[in-house]
């Protein structure tokens, strides 16, 4: 019985396999960049910036009569980098620098804690204290300067600065 139409089928019939293929395909190219993206998110990822932020977090009203405390004392200080020196200046409220003080400087990298330095300046009279940190790599870097009492060991003044290597 021959009613005059072709049952052939076409090459480029799309069929129930050929759905499944690409379903799995798709999906599992979606597994794999999201693979690649969490291996890269979890090896980069440097951890906790900030140590013991919990306990920073308690006790914050501590920190907060600390500030009090720098603030009645009214010390001023000014960080820079000069020919592969660091230098931190420091003056008291009339203007008068301050020596004898022990002085230590974090200089921290904004994106990674690769290369993170801790640094005991030495005082070189007039306010001034500095120490030599060879080269830096280009970018931006955080200095957090402590100043301490060297009998007592209290942590007398801190000063932030953002400074630019070029």
């Amino acid at each position: 019985m021959n009613d005059g139409v072709s049952h052939e089928r076409s090459p480029k019939e799309l069929k129930g396999i050929h759905v499944l293929m690409w379903l799995m395909g798709f999906f599992g190219l979606m597994f794999a960049v999201n693979g690649v993206f969490l291996f890269h998110a979890i090896t980069s990822f440097p951890g906790e910036d900030i140590q013991k932020s919990y306990l920073q977090g308690i006790n914050y009203n501590d920190k907060l009569k600390d500030r009090a405390l720098q603030m009645d004392r009214g010390w001023t200080a000014q960080m820079g980098l000069e020919s592969r020196k660091l230098i931190v200046h420091l003056e008291d409220r009339h203007g008068q620098p301050l020596n004898g003080y022990e002085v230590t400087v974090e200089l921290r990298r904004l994106a990674t804690t690769a290369e993170d330095r801790l640094l005991v300046l030495k005082s070189t009279g007039a306010g001034n204290y500095e120490m030599s940190i060879g080269s830096l790599s280009m970018g931006q870097w955080e200095a957090v300067a402590t100043v301490s009492d060297e009998t007592e060991q209290q942590h007398l003044f801190t000063a932030h600065k953002t400074l630019t290597v070029k």
